[in-house]
């Protein structure tokens, strides 16, 4: 399984520039912060911002500096190479500065959702071996909630703000310290270590959809293939003020909507707030957005509060909108399109993959599919018969061979004998290409499943069911009913103004009925909302752990 069965489509598959792409040549030994910041140090680049945080802007010369500082103030404290660090907070210039300063001691930066329960945080505490820990305040209580069961390796804990009284008294000994004091430790700006290709240099968390999350480890000459890749592809400019909605403990949101712009001299918008519609809208304006990297629900969130409130947004600088994560209903596409006058450019990706592996861009998109393979990245399409799949319409799961895959599961030693396949990585993902070479989503492998014997993907019916003028939001999982047959079961989130009744649901099953009788939903339920994981993913686990449908 190591080599991929070449398709006859190849040559629409991968289009000529991808073909003429060659990575650029890595060293032996890697400055990722000079990569990222240093290198327009002295130009005059080191005087435009780098970041807009919060609406406050930071200069590329003064976050070098910022970044310094903090390394040798983590220095002071202990902090030394190989030592894993725990980033427990949300997006900030402090928390940024935690990140890249943790890199520059040479220790280990590992990031996690701050959405987590006390009980994920204990998890991720005990799994990395974290020596330190950052945390914002507002999570502390999660933090005391568990000061007892605290693993032995944890030496001390960083805090971005006030923390109670007692609080240094209960740490058993270990270090207490606030992120300004770590600045005040720094006795002088330390030279940034420098990494082997080939060392592990920081750490993503998977979204746990499927289990208990895993650690993602990724290498150093990441810093120097990501953004050369992914900045032809997308075209990021020096001129580009970029935002990405997702958090940056998110790989969607810390390559493209942090790392990526600094590479090529942009500037980097951050907010601390979750990504409401008119947080979101009111970003884009002031700070005339080029390029929004987004994920459906926060994009579906934006439209739907732009029709209630009747509000017709004017965003002229606004060129490149990139989403993943899930797919992305027909509606969103077009009634995008038709209020801002810009593509939505879908794509795929994962954290064990970094960044995306498919895209659309703007020189080749279609609109719907997950667009072509990144610069770098080779696909192939493994069938469930183990065999790769050559022609079109036929989905099997995505097997990708890039050179910024993860190195392998942290503590997780079967996982990752499954997963990372000689040079390919298992994804999961179910997709298939077209006759064009365009490839589209048909699903996670645990998604889908039979019903009379007949294979059903809930993103279809899901689709339809989107579609109704009532429907927000729906997602479908596969349930047993009274006679032990295996049926799908719909949850739907309805628009303001509309309630469920009998013949609502004869609508939604007229909707659906052209997809095959047998894929109408046997039952539906009626939320509020869809439960999301720390990615705002569906958390479809979390709808399948419900109680038994409801009766129609």
């Amino acid at each position: 399984m190591i080599d991929r069965v070449p398709t006859p489509y190849d040559a629409k598959i991968y289009t000529e520039d991808w073909r003429a792409w060659r990575d650029p040549e890595i060293p032996e030994w890697v400055d990722p912060i000079g990569i990222l910041i240093g290198r327009h140090l002295g130009t005059p680049v080191e005087r435009k911002p780098a970041l807009i945080v919060d609406g406050k802007a930071t200069s590329y010369g003064a976050l070098a500096a910022l970044v310094g500082k903090t390394a040798a103030g983590l220095a002071a404290l202990g902090i030394d190479a190989e030592h894993r660090v725990l980033l427990f907070g949300t997006d900030g210039l402090d928390y940024m500065a935690m990140w890249f300063g943790t890199i520059a001691a040479g220790a280990v930066p590992a990031v996690v959702s701050d959405l987590y329960r006390t009980k994920d945080f204990l998890y991720f505490l005990r799994d990395t071996g974290a020596r330190h820990l950052f945390i914002d305040a507002e999570q502390l209580p999660k933090l005391l909630d568990i000061l007892d069961a605290l693993p032995d390796c944890l030496q001390s804990v960083i805090v971005r703000g006030d923390w109670p009284e007692t609080l240094a008294g209960r740490l058993s000994g270990r270090t207490l310290v606030s992120f300004d004091g770590v600045l005040r430790a720094a006795a002088s700006a330390i030279t940034p270590r420098l990494r082997h290709a080939n060392d592990v240099t920081y750490m993503f968390y998977s979204g746990g959809t499927t289990g208990m999350a895993k650690g993602i480890t990724h290498l150093a000459h990441d810093f120097v293939v990501i953004p050369e890749r992914h900045g032809h592809f997308w075209e990021y400019r020096e001129s580009d003020v970029v935002l990405a909605t997702s958090k940056k403990y998110f790989t969607h949101g810390l390559w493209p909507g942090l790392l990526i712009p600094l590479y090529w001299g942009a500037t980097a918008v951050l907010d601390r707030r979750p990504p409401q519609p008119q947080v979101v809208l009111d970003g884009l304006s002031e700070f005339a957005v080029t390029k929004l990297i987004s994920v459906p629900t926060v994009l579906k969130n934006i439209l739907e509060h732009l029709r209630q409130t009747g509000g017709k947004p004017s965003l002229p600088a606004l060129s490149l909108v990139i989403s993943a994560s899930e797919k992305i209903p027909p509606e969103i596409f077009r009634r995008f399109f038709d209020l801002f006058g810009v593509e939505i450019f879908d794509s795929i990706g994962s954290s064990e993959v970094t960044y995306e592996w498919i895209s659309n861009r703007p020189k080749e998109f279609k609109r719907g599919s997950l667009g072509k393979p990144i610069f770098g990245c080779e696909v192939r399409l493994v069938g469930a018969d183990g065999c790769d799949v050559t022609r079109p319409g036929v989905a099997g799961e995505a097997w990708i061979k890039s050179r910024t895959a993860c190195f392998f599961y942290w503590r997780k030693y079967d996982l990752s004998r499954d997963t990372f396949i000689g040079p390919w990585t298992r994804t999961g993902d179910n997709l298939y290409f077209d006759k064009d070479g365009y490839f589209w989503f048909s699903g996670r492998g645990n998604d889908v499943f039979k019903v009379k014997g007949m294979w059903v993907s809930p993103l279809e019916i899901e689709a339809a069911l989107t579609e109704h003028p009532a429907v927000r939001e729906a997602a479908v999982i596969s349930f047993e009913d009274g006679d032990g047959f295996t049926k799908p079961k719909a949850f739907v989130v309805l628009r303001e103004g509309h309630a469920p009744s009998d013949p609502l649901l004869r609508e939604f099953d007229a909707a659906v009925k052209p997809l095959g009788a047998y894929k109408i939903p046997a039952a539906y339920e009626f939320l509020p909302e869809l439960p999301r994981t720390t990615l705002l993913k569906i958390d479809r686990r979390a709808l399948r752990e419900r109680s038994a449908p409801a009766k129609r």
